[in-house]
């Protein structure tokens, strides 16, 4: 009975010091992608100077990134002891949907190059801008420089509406 207890105790020591170190990388990565040289140039350029300043300073600590549906990823860090945060999305093809909370204020800026899909919040950002709790407000910043490439925003948002601080998707009916 030994014989069989060990090796499975063994096993599941070292799959729980696998899953531990891949959510260090997966953080570290999110980390080294938000900070990349190559990014933080492109959204310089784009973003205006205060906006990017903005969400610059809460790039503190990192989440682990999250796969959206369409490709895109979803980043965040928060500034420590702050109720301060930044987001961005980052699509494939481009685009770039980005929100920060700065301290002791009650909104939230959001900015995309996202000529297309630029007249609603993307969902990963409204469920971002949620967890500051229901007294927000988003207000809307515009970029330097739009992508006005032609896109479905099926992926971009869904009409996510927010009843009783959670969201429940409407679905328009075909006309």
């Amino acid at each position: 009975m030994k014989n069989i207890i060990y090796p499975i105790l063994l096993l599941s020591t070292v799959g729980l010091t696998t899953i531990c170190a891949n959510a260090t990388d997966t953080i570290a990565s999110a980390r080294i992608t938000v900070l990349d040289r190559g990014l933080q140039s492109q959204l310089q350029t784009q973003l205006k100077r205060i906006d990017y300043n903005n969400f610059y300073s809460n790039l503190e600590d990192f989440s682990a990134p999250y796969t959206l549906k369409n490709g895109s990823k979803f980043y965040e860090a928060r500034r420590d002891n702050l109720n301060s945060a930044s987001a961005i999305v980052i699509d494939p093809q481009g685009y770039f949907y980005v929100a920060y909370k700065m301290p002791n204020s009650n909104n939230i800026t959001y900015i995309t190059n996202d000529g297309s899909c630029n007249e609603e919040v993307h969902d990963a950002i409204k469920v971002f801008a949620n967890t500051f709790g229901e007294n927000n407000k988003i207000i809307f910043s515009n970029p330097t420089k739009i992508n006005n490439m032609s896109h479905d925003c099926k992926g971009v948002y869904g009409n996510l509406l927010l009843k009783n601080r959670s969201f429940e998707r409407a679905y328009l009916k075909d006309q």
